[in-house]
């Protein structure tokens, strides 16, 4: 038992996801201004704290395994709507504190928020771990109800700190999810742990490299990329520790560790990589273009996650790419 605790508990989980938030942190405060009262800059603290933070602090399975055991005395429904509850409330009073209208965003958001957990919690839905080859209707139709708000830009901003700050938009969702698929109605197989080997990397930069390969030509030839190198210090240091985490892993949670891992465990693993894989192609319309090389990517990105099982790895590859086409080809 106390074996299974340390596991839990890893220290190199601990460490790389303290780095992480520091680093956040930092990245956060020196590309944004100063909130405008020390009001705001509480809100934005804590809100930063909750959000930011619970993405980072869920990659630990010690965290995930100490949220279960809190919600674990609550009625189904109420395990569901735990977390959402709770980023609603942060959200909302975020909004209020700093002076963000809150007439749409409450309504807005709750609906948001809300809904994923309701639709895991309608009769027949039943919990995922151990049905291999149940068609996942609910679980894919709350992927889309968590995505497409996102994708298509129908929640009110979020900035953080306002009113020009970062985005949080993204995150709330992201956050959203991870409690739904990680904490209330654990899905096997995400992946979302920063127990990465040196194989796993190794696999991550040999797709980024075949990647490379086959893409460069294509984006040259269609005239969707060119040679327009920026290797200043934002663009070569800065962007791919940045991109990792607001992009790839993000993306790789949804795409790889949500919609490619549900197609498997249903269709077989090659179909569940090329569905996801056309999927995430068709995610970047309307540029024919873009969606040829996107769908690319994610061959390369889900063959890295089912080799390793690991998004973080995954997201490697995604941020090598992301990198690259920001660094040196006017992305």
């Amino acid at each position: 038992m106390q074996q299974d605790t340390t596991h839990r508990w890893s220290a190199a989980e601990l460490a790389v996801a303290t780095i992480a938030f520091v680093l956040a942190s930092v990245a956060i405060t020196t590309r944004t201004s100063r909130p405008p009262s020390t009001l705001v800059l509480v809100a934005a603290g804590l809100l930063f704290v909750l959000v930011p933070g619970a993405y980072i602090a869920l990659s630990i399975d010690g965290v995930r395994q100490s949220l279960r055991s809190a919600v674990e005395g609550l009625p189904p429904l109420g395990r569901l709507f735990a977390g959402p509850a709770t980023l609603f409330l942060a959200t909302t009073a975020y909004a209020g504190g700093s002076g963000l209208p809150i007439g749409l965003r409450v309504p807005i958001y709750a609906a948001y928020l809300f809904l994923p957990p309701l639709l895991l919690a309608a009769p027949g839905a039943r919990d995922t771990q151990g049905e291999e080859r149940r068609v996942p209707v609910r679980e894919l139709v709350v992927i889309l109800a968590l995505w497409l708000p996102i994708e298509f830009r129908l929640l009110p901003s979020l900035p953080l700190p306002p009113p020009n700050g970062v985005d949080m938009r993204k995150l709330v969702g992201l956050v959203d999810a991870m409690y739904l698929f990680l904490v209330a109605r654990p899905l096997p197989g995400i992946g979302y742990t920063y127990r990465l080997t040196t194989g796993d990397a190794r696999l991550a930069v040999t797709a980024f490299l075949a990647y490379a390969v086959v893409a460069l030509p294509i984006g040259f030839a269609t005239g969707f990329i060119a040679w327009r190198p920026a290797l200043d210090a934002t663009h070569v240091a800065g962007a791919p520790f940045i991109i990792y985490l607001v992009t790839g892993v993000p993306e790789e949670f949804l795409f790889r560790g949500l919609l490619q891992n549900l197609l498997a465990r249903w269709l077989g693993p090659r179909a569940g990589w090329g569905i996801a894989s056309i999927v995430f192609g068709l995610a970047h319309f309307p540029d024919p273009r873009y969606m040829l090389l996107a769908s690319i990517a994610g061959l390369a990105y889900g063959w890295v996650y089912w080799r390793t099982q690991r998004i973080t790895a995954s997201a490697i590859t995604h941020a090598l790419v992301d990198g690259t086409w920001v660094a040196l080809l006017g992305g």
